[in-house]
């Protein structure tokens, strides 16, 4: 049985999120990937800039970069079918289908209408873990065991899949990760044709590991500019040691886009 669907206010230029209570809520990830993947876009008023994302979700990510930026276009994959009605359903109340498609779709087995595409940009939270790394929880939630360990698809596929749907000169992969898992990024990078180009480690608080990574790579000649960018710390302890969010993640919810991660 289908759970209930929340609203939630985006705090962004009106826009607003469709959620279902049982399954996963938009989360820090999919907030720190729509700001990482719109700082590769170059803006133009020329022509629009073309975006895919592969496992959409419910669009947690898709719409936040919508939000953001105003002259993409965003195409959406997404396999299981509950979180992609909901996934239309916020296209929908958004008001961006113009601008905004979803497509109920393995990633492995893409529609034509993605295949005919060269995408500037393709982002991706892809699962964090695979069936060898780490035990299953016992939650009961297909689409968030799905989200957390993959189905039909593992991170292989996942990159593999944005490299051939990237722009094969100057076309940018994004992508967040598990911290544990940035070795295994790069190698499939390199194995794939992406240049790793920007890499920021995400930190709960600063005396904190990182324990998750927004990694870009460049498609086409081998990237001479690899930069690993200042850490992000997202949280802080306030006088009385009560844990609160940072200047700069608060920035990055509500202030109006200006990051650019290319030149």
């Amino acid at each position: 049985m289908a759970g209930k669907l929340v609203t939630d206010d985006l705090g962004r230029g009106g826009f607003r999120l469709l959620q279902d209570e049982d399954g996963f809520k938009l989360g820090t990830a999919s907030v720190l990937l729509a700001w990482f993947a719109s700082s590769f876009v170059r803006r133009s008023k020329e022509s629009k800039t073309h975006m895919l994302e592969l496992g959409s979700g419910i669009g947690s990510c898709a719409i936040c970069t919508a939000a953001r930026l105003a002259e993409v276009n965003i195409d959406c994959i997404e396999l299981q079918q509950r979180p992609f009605e909901i996934l239309e359903q916020n296209i929908e109340l958004n008001g961006i289908e113009g601008r905004v498609r979803a497509f109920n779709s393995d990633i492995l087995e893409l529609p034509s209408l993605v295949k005919d595409i060269s995408y500037d940009v393709v982002f991706m939270n892809p699962p964090f873990f695979s069936e060898a790394r780490g035990p299953k929880t016992d939650d009961k939630s297909k689409a968030k065991l799905v989200s957390r360990f993959g189905d039909t698809a593992d991170l292989e596929d996942f990159i593999s899949v944005a490299s051939r749907r990237t722009r094969p000169s100057g076309g940018y992969v994004c992508m967040c990760m598990a911290s544990s898992r940035l070795c295994e990024c790069i190698g499939l990078f390199e194995k794939y044709k992406i240049s790793p180009s920007r890499l920021i480690n995400c930190h709960s608080l600063e005396d904190k590991d990182s324990f998750l990574v927004l990694l870009a790579g460049k498609k086409g000649a081998p990237n001479t500019d690899f930069r690993i960018l200042p850490p992000l710390i997202l949280s802080e302890r306030d006088k009385e040691g009560n844990i609160i969010r940072t200047k700069e993640l608060t920035r990055i919810y509500e202030e109006e886009h200006t990051d650019c991660f290319i030149s």
